[in-house]
């Protein structure tokens, strides 16, 4: 007697093929091409009637629309990730509580800020720079000049900004965060924390994408090997109690934002030494 196939929920079969099809293209990252893209591939991925999915996508294009709309908005990089990663906040945190002390005067504030913005700045760097998931949500921005239909371009328009609203929320609520700890304010009311993040994140992400571009090619051209050294050869900069640092380029930019729009707040009171 022959097995009958397995029954699948309609939903879960457009879930398998949606993740089915975002797994693809992080394993092909950039040699990915939508429009090549084999539906029985994915199919066989996700093991679920080929039946069911014809009859939730007739066409292939209407399926590469509702994946490009979902790699955008629920499985972007920005859906499970937050701004920092897991260990750039942990390296934050570090930073704060071993330096209670600096928090007693003005100048240790401002090392204080500085060495958060150092190696936290460093760190988001280094890991966008490795992640296949946030290069595959940039890679997402260049499809909406292709031959998506209007209605898809939208949706997908649509889900990319609304990751970025998340990721800028998510980092505004850091600063916040910060401000609160090293007692810090905005220069000026009209310049607002949005701003300063909108700035300070497309700078790092900028820099990140420009040293995935170089690492391809860093071994086989001298200029490639030039601007590697100028993204990520340290250079000297301010450290804590006065002592140079090393830092890193993306983290000087980003500390010339920060201080362009923040500074300390001069009514702050630091908490107690017992605190």
């Amino acid at each position: 007697m022959a097995v009958r196939p397995e029954r699948v929920p309609a939903e879960e079969v457009r879930q398998r093929m949606l993740d089915a099809g975002r797994q693809l293209a992080l394993e092909s990252g950039a040699a990915l091409t939508f429009e090549h893209l084999r539906l029985e591939e994915i199919i066989q991925r996700a093991r679920v009637p080929r039946s069911s999915v014809y009859r939730m996508w007739p066409y292939k294009d209407d399926y590469i629309n509702d994946l490009l709309c979902y790699l955008a908005g629920p499985g972007s990089w920005f859906t499970d990730h937050v701004v920092f990663d897991p260990e750039t906040f942990a390296v934050v945190d570090r930073v704060l509580a071993d330096n209670k002390r600096l928090l007693a005067t003005g100048h240790g504030r401002q090392a204080l800020l500085r060495e958060v913005v150092r190696l936290g700045a460093a760190r988001n760097y280094e890991a966008l720079s490795r992640s296949q998931s946030w290069l595959l949500h940039t890679a997402l921005i260049s499809t909406l000049g292709q031959t998506r239909s209007e209605q898809a371009r939208e949706k997908i328009a649509m889900a990319l900004e609304d990751a970025h609203t998340r990721s800028r929320d998510s980092m505004v609520g850091l600063f916040g965060y910060l401000a609160g700890v090293i007692g810090l304010r905005m220069r000026d009311p009209a310049r607002t924390a949005e701003h300063m993040m909108l700035a300070g994140g497309l700078l790092v992400q900028s820099l990140a994408l420009r040293n995935v571009q170089v690492q391809v090619a860093v071994h086989d051209t001298p200029d490639a090997a030039r601007v590697d050294g100028l993204l990520n050869a340290p250079i000297p900069g301010p450290g804590l109690d006065g002592e140079p640092a090393r830092w890193s380029l993306v983290a000087f930019c980003y500390l010339a934002i920060v201080e362009a729009f923040v500074e300390l707040d001069p009514d702050f009171v630091p908490p107690s030494p017992s605190a």
